[in-house]
């Protein structure tokens, strides 16, 4: 088994300043942390090599892009085909997150859409498809928290 990375302080601090804004210059995390920008270079490339950071992304407001309607959908399916089938439903414009789940459903998805009518044609979309036995649907009525990753 491969030991995981063990980050330092130092890391850890690059990375809390790149979660709260990706784009902070070498110059900014110096003038917070008082290390050099050398460091700083040396470090964040470390990171990246060593997969710690696997890249740069925006956050995107989806209300404004008049997503505003959010569903938590759990899917129960054959078994043998469940693969197949979240990989076919992960390219879907709408669908946010795919998670291949234990218990009682064997996936869970996120999805955002704009309009009742959308949700309606995706779900029954879903309900059509070979070997998914039933979908379970519930509308997130405000979200607390929504992150892909663990906060430094």
């Amino acid at each position: 088994m491969k030991k995981e990375k063990v980050l330092d302080e130092i890391d850890r601090n690059i990375l809390r300043i790149l979660q709260v804004d990706a784009r902070k210059s070498y110059r900014e995390i110096q003038n917070k942390l008082g290390i050099s920008i050398g460091t700083i270079h040396n470090r964040i490339s470390k990171l990246k090599k060593n997969g710690v950071i696997e890249g740069y992304t925006l956050k995107l407001n989806n209300e404004k892009l008049g997503y505003k309607l959010t569903f938590l959908i759990r899917i129960n399916c054959d078994g043998k085909f469940t693969e197949e089938i979240l990989n076919d439903i992960k390219d879907i414009p709408e669908v946010c997150s795919v998670f291949h789940t234990t218990g009682d459903q064997s996936a869970a998805l996120i999805c955002r859409f704009k309009e009742s009518e959308d949700v309606h044609k995706f779900i029954r979309y879903l309900n059509q498809k070979e070997y998914i036995t039933r979908t379970n649907s519930n509308m997130i009525l405000k979200e607390y928290k929504n992150s892909s990753f663990v906060e430094i």
